[in-house]
């Protein structure tokens, strides 16, 4: 059978596993964008304890590989009565490790922000979640998109991962894929260039989205 011929069979089955895969990239950057705010602000807040647990969180899971993040939610939990399912592990695992990586990122673009123009804000009477909304997050989303956007994908390539898992993605159909056929080169082959179409795709609009808030912001 060409190379062609054995792609289209297969085909079917690579788009249900990427339709899981951009499944889990979504659900894991909604997860992990909460996360990395709420971290940002604790790094940012004046109380002590709340700084001392965001600074451990970010540090703990930014030295964890994934993968072994990943088993723990898969298997560990189970152990302890928390038996989760491979999206749900996956989704918790991606977001929470993102979201020690988005909470520097916006505490970065928020650090940024000029503090006179938060005591200017004050100044006139605004309360500090009016200050936040309206005078600093405007000025740090310019900050913060660019790696915003690279992070966003890299979860794209890190859900491959949940192979592991024996979640149904696109890597676990050409897994399968390769079982049935004894022919690794060119099922990868064919999931490496989804990966790849999706990524550049993704990147592209990122970017062109990147440039239009910088045009209408200046």
């Amino acid at each position: 059978m060409s190379l062609f011929s054995i792609w289209g069979q297969y085909f079917p089955s690579y788009l249900q596993g990427l339709g899981v895969t951009i499944e889990l990239t979504v659900l894991s950057l909604a997860l992990a964008l909460v996360i990395g705010f709420v971290l940002a602000l604790m790094r940012l807040s004046k109380v002590r304890g709340l700084v001392i647990v965001a600074t451990v969180y970010t540090d703990v899971l930014r030295a964890i590989p994934v993968l072994v993040m990943l088993f723990i939610a898969y298997y560990s939990l189970g152990a302890i009565g928390i038996k989760l399912s491979g999206v749900e592990a996956a989704v918790l695992t991606l977001g929470a490790f993102y979201g020690a990586l988005y909470g520097e990122v916006f505490r970065g673009g928020i650090s940024g922000v000029d503090p006179g123009q938060r005591e200017a804000a004050a100044a006139l009477g605004l309360p500090p979640s009016s200050v936040m909304r309206k005078v600093v997050l405007p000025q740090a989303f310019l900050a913060i998109l660019p790696p915003a956007t690279n992070r966003f994908a890299d979860i794209i390539k890190d859900t491959s991962l949940v192979v592991t898992i024996s979640v149904a993605d696109l890597m676990l159909q050409s897994y399968q894929a390769i079982s049935a056929t004894y022919r690794p080169m060119d099922m990868l082959g064919l999931a490496a260039i989804m990966y790849f179409v999706v990524y550049l795709l993704v990147s592209r609009v990122l970017a062109r989205w990147e440039l239009n808030v910088q045009r209408r912001r200046s």
